[in-house]
């Protein structure tokens, strides 16, 4: 009789591990289920996502290149004057051509180009490759990076590059 007292105690801690595994699976489903209803900055990725991927493979798009992440550099540094933050109808322009300004949905854009080591290029002498506005402190940031190789078609000289596309 004594030896099937044993059996007793690895069945509760069975039981017990079980049901403790079911009480940890009933909390992570049940927050699952109420994450799409949190306000947070999934709206803001999804259309950094959607900028990076116009820009780079439809707007920016070397015109020879058949590979993606080619872009051109003289198309790189028309859009850059063409988002700059200081002429609103060209910047709306822009964000209506890109797809993230219409009259459901208004998003602000900032891109910037960096070396691989992070430093901020610079069009031609001076001018850091950065447009857009400047980045708010206090909102939901959606950003997406784009690893590029920009060639100059006239000189055919070329370099790698990161994009980076912030939307809010």
């Amino acid at each position: 009789m004594k030896s099937e007292s044993g059996q007793v105690t690895i069945d509760y801690i069975a039981g017990i591990g079980i049901f403790l595994l079911a009480v940890i699976f009933v909390f992570q489903f049940t927050y699952g289920l109420f994450v799409p209803f949190q306000s947070g900055s999934d709206k803001a990725t999804l259309a950094a996502d959607r900028a990076g991927t116009v820009l780079v493979e439809r707007m920016l798009h070397a015109d020879k290149a058949s590979e993606l992440n080619v872009i051109d550099q003289g198309k790189l540094y028309y859009f850059k004057t063409r988002l700059g933050y200081s002429n609103q109808t060209n910047y709306n322009a822009a964000l209506r051509e890109i797809g993230i300004f219409s009259n459901e949905s208004v998003f602000d854009m900032n891109v910037t180009v960096a070396y691989l080591n992070g430093t901020i290029m610079k069009n031609g002498t001076s001018f850091p490759l950065v447009s857009g506005p400047a980045l708010p402190e206090t909102t939901d940031i959606g950003q997406t990076n784009r690893l590029v190789l920009i060639v100059n078609s006239s000189t055919g000289y070329n370099e790698t590059a990161i994009i980076s596309v912030r939307v809010w």
